[in-house]
């Protein structure tokens, strides 16, 4: 059984958010967003919850939020 939690997962560039996520997803794959520079925020540990556990390692998104700030004048 794989260990999932319930994570945020926020890309800010230049103090900008351009990139928004709420996943339940393991350990270890929140560990690669972190190293590839993501804002990662651990709900479970946050609320002392239960991990939720499962078979296959799957990333589920619950919400998903890209933004483009560039543009914007």
């Amino acid at each position: 059984m794989i260990e999932h939690r319930l994570y945020s997962i926020e890309k800010w560039e230049q103090g900008k958010r351009t990139e928004e996520k709420i996943l339940l997803c393991s350990t270890r794959d929140a560990t690669i967003y972190a190293l590839q520079g993501y804002t990662v925020f651990d709900f479970h540990e946050s609320l002392d919850m239960e991990p939720e556990y499962y078979e296959r390692n799957g990333r589920y998104e619950i919400y998903n939020s890209r933004r483009n700030d560039a543009h914007t004048t």
